[in-house]
């Protein structure tokens, strides 16, 4: 009896070492899982993964809405509506915080998303109010129609608006 169970015991270590297995069944997790993953192994399979243009463009908007969600909140919440320090510290403090939030939840962590989230962060800060004069109906929805209002009147269509610098397209 014991013989045979010596038998088992060495036909087991067997099997394990044998170079074609490369995995072991853990029953506690209820899954095979690989042995023997060198490191190289690890980090090619991670550059293998491959370059997607729609991952930039969803970071892209995930900074526009990341800022109109800021915006929104400044203006419905803490009724910030004068030009100032103040408020660009806000809406940058804001939109850096949705990003950040919204991105974690999307997972689009890499430097070049957080990049993308950045630049269209920075784009509807400079130029949203473009927007205002294309959809001011639908941003009524999200701002104030005041606010919609009093944007129109102090900016022109096509335009990029920095503080006081404004550029015309």
């Amino acid at each position: 009896m014991a013989n045979l169970g010596q038998k088992d015991f060495n036909a087991r270590i067997k099997r394990i070492e044998s170079p074609r297995n490369t995995s072991y069944y853990d029953p506690d997790l209820k899954m095979h899982v690989p042995k023997r993953t060198s490191q190289d192994a690890i980090r090619k399979s991670a550059k293998a993964r491959k370059f997607s243009v729609m991952k930039l463009l969803i970071s892209l908007l995930i900074g526009v809405v990341a800022v109109m969600i800021g915006q929104a909140v400044r203006l419905r919440f803490l009724g910030m509506t004068e030009q100032g320090n103040a408020l660009l510290a806000t809406d940058l403090l804001l939109a850096a915080f949705f990003v950040l939030l919204i991105s974690a939840l999307m997972r689009h962590r890499k430097l070049s998303l957080r990049l993308c989230q950045i630049v269209g962060a920075v784009a509807m800060i400079v130029g949203g109010h473009n927007l205002m004069w294309f959809y001011p109906n639908e941003l009524a929805i999200i701002y104030t129609s005041d606010y919609v209002a009093l944007i129109r009147a102090q900016t022109e269509p096509m335009s990029l608006v920095f503080r006081d610098m404004v550029i015309s397209l």
